[in-house]
């Protein structure tokens, strides 16, 4: 009986990036859903459908998702700078403590999506849907959110520069501010 591969935590960490994109695609078909920590930098993952895996603490930096099928995957402590998640369905995903500085979320369903502390700063929100979305002590400095719907988000104690945003292109119904008082 053969036994599985069994690395010591040193062996680990660089054997790490054995796994490419193919290989996550096979696995999921086979009903695998945990990849955490992984190293998957670069990789093209365009229009797959990887609902409820999991992702947390993977370098998923410059990872191709776009148009993806993301729903309720877990990225919680991701690196997703740089990524391209251009119209991605993010519906009720977990990005807590993720950072996808200059990530590119434009028309991406971020709905019911947890976003707190996570750091945003530079990435393109042109058009996305962030409704009911957990923005709590996120980092939104110098992110495009022209046309992002925000609509009952939580954004209480994020990182925001008010003055710099064009308000009118932008739904806030709703919407917890960062002082934590609702915006009509």
């Amino acid at each position: 009986m053969d036994s599985p591969m069994m690395f010591s935590p040193s062996e680990w960490w660089a054997n790490r990036a054995m796994i490419d994109a193919n290989e996550i695609l096979k696995r999921y078909a086979q009903g695998e859903r945990i990849f955490r920590e992984i190293d998957l930098s670069g990789a093209r993952l365009w229009r797959t459908d990887l609902r409820g895996a999991d992702f947390s603490g993977a370098d998923l930096s410059g990872v191709d998702f776009r148009q993806a099928n993301l729903s309720s995957t877990n990225f919680s402590g991701a690196n997703l700078t740089g990524a391209n998640l251009h119209g991605a369905n993010l519906l009720n995903t977990k990005l807590r403590l993720a950072t996808l500085r200059g990530a590119y979320l434009e028309q991406a369903e971020l709905t019911e999506a947890d976003l707190s502390e996570a750091d945003l700063s530079w990435a393109d929100l042109t058009g996305a849907n962030l409704s009911g979305a957990d923005l709590s002590k996120a980092n939104l400095m110098d992110t495009k959110l022209n046309g992002t719907i925000l609509r009952g988000a939580n954004l209480r104690k994020t990182q925001l520069d008010l003055a710099r945003l064009e308000m009118s292109k932008i739904d806030l119904h709703w919407a917890i501010m960062p002082n934590g008082i609702t915006h009509e």
